[in-house]
């Protein structure tokens, strides 16, 4: 609990590894090229970014156990894609040690927010305006904000200027820290313009380090090292 949220307050920048596939396989690959948190997923039917099913939280537990077991950077969840069936496993959650869950806001519970055993890692989709985004990162019901802005059709497509422009529009008057994933091609090149945008981390999925073990290192090598040149 707090784990990720004070590296955010305390880094430059940080690093997530958004895992492709519940595996401890990928989870070890990923703490071990220097992502200074992880996320895994329940109940997800499509994941846009991966293209992979995420089953149920019985169906995981052995593989999430392993992981939390071993991980010497924290865990945290996607918790699906219904407010019902996510706030009926929060209470396991706590209890196998992750450090946050992460859902759209418009997927978080109520009872979620007064929790003090668990970070609420809120994301916003492209369909939140500016002027509600403004109101939810300045209240109480976000720990951190994922920026989950980019349209669906133009997942995958190569980041750009406007898109810089729009996180740092978002980060410019929030007081919750910030985050971007790689809806977009995001590269370690990236790194630099990103963090003048004022985001507290990138997170990096399938879109820009892919589903494989040797291109998941690789790419996160890339990026360690850029966040470690700033």
């Amino acid at each position: 609990m707090n784990k990720l949220l004070n590296k955010l307050n305390s880094k430059k920048m940080c690093l997530i590894a958004s895992l492709p596939q519940n595996s401890y396989e990928l989870a070890k690959i990923a703490w071990e090229s220097g992502a200074d948190a992880l996320k895994v997923h329940i109940n997800i039917a499509l994941h846009r970014a991966s293209q992979n099913h995420f089953g149920s939280l019985e169906d995981n537990k052995e593989v999430f156990a392993r992981i939390l077991k071993d991980s010497p950077v924290p865990v945290g969840i996607v918790g699906g894609e219904e407010t019902s069936a996510a706030e009926r496993v929060l209470d396991d959650l706590v209890k196998m040690g992750f450090d946050f869950v992460s859902l759209h806001g418009h997927h978080t519970p109520a009872s979620l927010v007064m929790r003090d055993d668990i970070n609420n890692f809120f994301a916003f989709n492209s369909e939140y305006s500016f002027e509600e985004m403004r109101y939810i990162a300045n209240s109480f019901v976000a720990d951190m904000l994922e920026l989950s802005v980019i349209a669906t059709p133009n997942y995958g497509e190569r980041l750009s200027v406007r898109d810089l422009a729009k996180y740092q529009y978002i980060a410019s008057f929030s007081k919750t820290p910030t985050i971007v994933p790689t809806q977009k091609v995001i590269l370690p090149s990236d790194v630099p313009a990103l963090y003048k945008t004022g985001i507290k981390a990138v997170m990096v999925g399938a879109i820009s380090m892919g589903k494989e073990p040797e291109t998941i290192s690789r790419t996160l090598k890339a990026f360690r090292s850029e966040i470690d040149k700033l």
